[in-house]
């Protein structure tokens, strides 16, 4: 899987502005990002609303969060 700076390919790539993770160790961190029509590509767990366009969140757990989707909203 290589790593494109396709601007068509954006959408899917994984990353999250919404990321919480619980204080354990390891931490279980979920994106509460919500996104149109499908979730990122890393993405197992992908649940969408019935609507137009679909309202969709990616439910996994990982135990880390993806970069920042949007370069000017990173925090650290």
């Amino acid at each position: 899987h290589e790593h494109s700076s396709d601007e068509s390919s954006e959408s899917s790539k994984p990353c999250c502005d919404l990321c919480t993770c619980t204080k354990s160790i390891p931490p279980q961190c979920h994106c509460n990002d919500m996104r149109l029509n499908s979730c990122h590509s890393a993405c197992k767990s992908c649940i969408c609303a019935l609507s137009e366009p679909a309202q969709c969140f990616c439910v996994d757990t990982t135990d880390f969060c993806y970069k920042s989707c949007h370069n000017n909203a990173e925090k650290d």
